[in-house]
This record gives structure tokens, C-alpha cells and sequence, in this order.
């Protein structure tokens, strides 16, 4: 063989090599592979296929996958609303939602991700909420927490596009008022708990008065005592009562 068909050979040979490495990097390049939790449609050219794609490696050419989370999630929202007492409420949500598999493709035909989804329903769910809050008082928001879980469940979950997802729970984190309706809160609540005190003191003195007559000399004094020292005579009372059985 001469030297110029030992050229070409050669040429041939790096051809054909250079064919089999661009072959081989199309065909890694073509591949890609869809984890266990996400739902994947092709994408090819702008054009979303419709066909679901296996969980595992699939061949997808010069397409991309869109992809989507399939698992249960928890989506946080925090709520600025007002009260129908015009107190300022701050309501955290915590929304339980997982994806329908037979609407994944609608999804991923309507939205280009679900960060815009998100942001979307987030609008919405304000709208809800705010409105079932607004029908109640400050206190009243307090005393009905699970009544009004429920309300803002019901009303959510009639949002049109709410479709794509299964809506599995509702659960109201944490609910905060202004600064100054706390504190008047905790006031209030002082003033019922020393309302019951004193309530119970004078159903013990009433108490002491009906067993008057089976109470010992001595525990009588001790009554007398501690009595004029604070007024609570609830211990006492019963000290003498099982002294006496």
C-alpha cells in the first residue's frame, strides 16, 4: 500500500471515529432520566407532548423534559386580614397538596412552572380568607379557630384552579393580633382569672360556714388565721374536712 492510500485510509478511520464519538455523545445526550417522584412531559421545539414519560431512563433527542413534583407538599401562606372588630389578625396557613397525575399535563400546559402556579393560588386563598375572617371578631377568632379552619377549607377548596391538585388538609398555624390587642387580651384574661379567684374564696367561706359545726377548736383558729392573712382558705378547708372523717 502507498503512502497516499495509507493517507486515505487513515482519513477514513478518523471519519469514522469522529461519526461513532458524535453518535455516542448524541445518544448520552439524548437520554435523560426521570426520578420516582416527579411526573415528565417531552418537550420539543415549544411543543409539550402529551404522553407521559416512564419513570427510568427515556429517550428524548433533541427534546427536553418538563418536569413536576408528584409527592405531597405543605405550602405555608401568611395572611394580613382584618376583623369584623377592625383588629389587625396575621393568620399563617399551612395548605396540604399534592398534584393529580391526570392533570399534570394540563398543568404543565398552562403554567411554565409551579413558582407561578404558587404565586397565583396564593392571590386567591387571600381573597378566601379574608373574607371568612372578616365576618368574625378578634375574640371570636380566638374561641373558633377549628370552625373557621373548616370555613376557609370549604371556601378554598372551590377555587376553579385548585383543579390540578389534590387538596387534602388545611390547619391554621398560628394566628397573631397587634401588639396592643395582645396586651389588652392578657389583661383581660388577668382580670377573669382573679374574677374566678375571688369566686372561689367566697364558695370556700360558704363552705367553712356549712361545716362549721364538725370542724375541731384548733383547726377553727388556724382558719381564723390564715383568713385574716390572705383570704384564701381553700386549703385549709379541706385539711379540716378529711381531718374530721
Amino acid at each position: 500500500m502507498n503512502k497516499k492510500a495509507q493517507m486515505e485510509a487513515s482519513s477514513i478511520l478518523l471519519i469514522i471515529g469522529a461519526l461513532v464519538v458524535i453518535t455516542l455523545l448524541f445518544c448520552a445526550w439524548g437520554i435523560s432520566i426521570v426520578q420516582y417522584n416527579e411526573y415528565a412531559f417531552e418537550r420539543e421545539f415549544g411543543k409539550l407532548y402529551q404522553d407521559q414519560k416512564e419513570i427510568g431512563f427515556n429517550w428524548i433527542g433533541f427534546g427536553t423534559l418538563d418536569r413536576v413534583n408528584n409527592q405531597v407538599r405543605n405550602y405555608e401562606m401568611t395572611v394580613t386580614a382584618a376583623s369584623k372588630d377592625m383588629q389587625d389578625v396575621g393568620i399563617i396557613l399551612n395548605l396540604n397538596l399534592r398534584l393529580k397525575e391526570d392533570q399534570a399535563y394540563n398543568f404543565l400546559l398552562n403554567y411554565k412552572d409551579e413558582t407561578t402556579y404558587m404565586q397565583y393560588l396564593n392571590n386567591k386563598v387571600q381573597e378566601k380568607v379574608k373574607t371568612v375572617i372578616l365576618k368574625y371578631n378578634a375574640g371570636e377568632i380566638l374561641n373558633n379557630r377549628l370552625v373557621i379552619s373548616k370555613e376557609c377549607f370549604d371556601d378554598i377548596s372551590n377555587i376553579k384552579e385548585l383543579v390540578y391538585f389534590e387538596f387534602n388538609d388545611l390547619a391554621i398555624v398560628n394566628i397573631k393580633f397587634s401588639d396592643e390587642f395582645s396586651k389588652s387580651l392578657e389583661r383581660n384574661a388577668q382580670v377573669e382569672i382573679e374574677r374566678q379567684i375571688l369566686v372561689k374564696q367566697k364558695d370556700n367561706l360558704q363552705l367553712m360556714k356549712e361545716n362549721m359545726g364538725i370542724l375541731d377548736i384548733d383547726t377553727y383558729f388556724k382558719y381564723q388565721l390564715i383568713e385574716k392573712w390572705d383570704g384564701k382558705a381553700s386549703l385549709l378547708i379541706s385539711d379540716a374536712l378529711l381531718y374530721n372523717k
